[in-house]
């Protein structure tokens, strides 16, 4: 495994390695378990994160990191900007000096591979099939079986070329205690079991239906259930209807939290129902039991870790057509709640 099947062999261990892996905040999560499998493997290293600045706090206070470095692609557009070029210098030269030993792309892209190429490692892992060229700017290469294969297991193949051997998943996401007080401002944390509802998603083809979630989160409620509505800004205001609908067991913190609080709500939930979305591979990786609803995604590639059994699906995977179309029609809005409501039941212990 690796370029020309060659393992990566370090005459010493590395001291210093970095994970390329800007975005985005599922993407963020699944790779997740590829730090904590560095960090068992290479104990005493440095261990630093390249991420989006927006994003940072999924992994900031990691027990496992050491440091953030940031690329704000939006503050480098455009590139060939006197602004642009000058942040890019800036990015290399900081790079450059940190003197990498190992560096990982888990975002195979081609600005992820230059930006690796940028730290100078000597060894440079990405995936054998990284998009727009980057493949040529590694030094070893991780492989995988045919597809399907779950995110979180092509991540964790950047391990392959480096010998590391198999271990159980991790996800050790950090809950800031800062983020823990700044929430109970927006929620009144009562002695009920609390239920997240993520009713939003960024492709229209991927959200269920806002009647579905309503009485999805009426029948929770009448259970006995506070629900927590889980939202960008963009879907405050959905949010705010399914509020309005539930009655005062809802709680709208969609739009009103930063993403660190997002995390601590999450991690309060007893049970999250939502679509395929970032704050449900978040929940997943808190370990939060869960229902998952996909329409075109397929969960064998992007479902939520050890919770394949709770996600219902209502379309074809790898069917795109209304991805980036406000037609809905024929894809997950037709799930009949009832089905969502069995397995809720199923898994929130009902």
């Amino acid at each position: 495994m690796g370029k020309r099947g060659v393992v990566a062999v370090f005459q010493t261990p590395p001291r210093r390695i970095l994970i390329v892996k800007p975005s985005s905040l599922g993407d963020i999560a699944t790779t997740l378990p590829l730090l904590c499998d560095l960090r068992a493997f290479y104990a005493e290293a440095q261990i630093d994160w390249l991420i989006a600045p927006s994003l940072a706090d999924l992994v900031r206070g990691h027990e496992a990191l050491h440091e953030l470095l940031y690329f704000d692609r939006g503050a480098v557009e455009p590139w060939w900007s006197p602004a642009g070029v000058g942040r890019l210098w800036r990015l290399q030269h900081l790079l450059r000096v940190k003197r990498y030993d190992l560096v990982l792309d888990a975002q195979g892209l081609l600005r992820s591979g230059v930006l690796a190429l940028w730290t100078g490692a000597p060894v440079r892992v990405g995936f054998g099939w990284a998009r727009e060229g980057a493949v040529h700017l590694y030094t070893h290469w991780s492989h995988l079986p045919p597809p399907p294969q779950q995110a979180v297991v092509r991540m964790r193949s950047l391990m392959g070329p480096l010998g590391g051997p198999p271990r159980p998943v991790e996800f050790r996401v950090p809950i800031s205690t800062v983020a823990l007080d700044g929430l109970r401002g927006l929620w009144p944390m009562g002695g009920d079991r609390v239920a997240a509802v993520i009713p939003g998603a960024r492709w229209n083809s991927k959200r269920w239906s806002e009647d579905g979630f309503a009485e999805i989160a009426v029948r929770l409620a009448a259970a006995g259930f506070g629900i927590v509505l889980i939202g960008s800004k963009s879907e405050e205001r959905l949010c705010a209807m399914l509020a309005q609908r539930v009655g005062p067991a809802a709680v709208n913190l969609a739009g009103r939290t930063t993403l660190a609080e997002m995390i601590a709500a999450l991690s309060l939930c007893d049970v999250v129902i939502g679509n395929d979305s970032g704050p449900l591979h978040v929940a997943v990786a808190l370990g939060r039991p869960l229902v998952g609803l996909y329409g075109p995604t397929d969960p064998l590639e992007v479902g939520p870790w050890g919770q394949l059994d709770h996600v219902l699906q209502f379309d074809d995977p790898g069917n795109y057509r209304a991805a980036a179309s406000a037609d809905r029609s024929g894809t997950l809005v037709r799930l009949p709640a009832e089905r969502v409501w069995e397995m809720v039941k199923t898994v929130a212990g009902i």
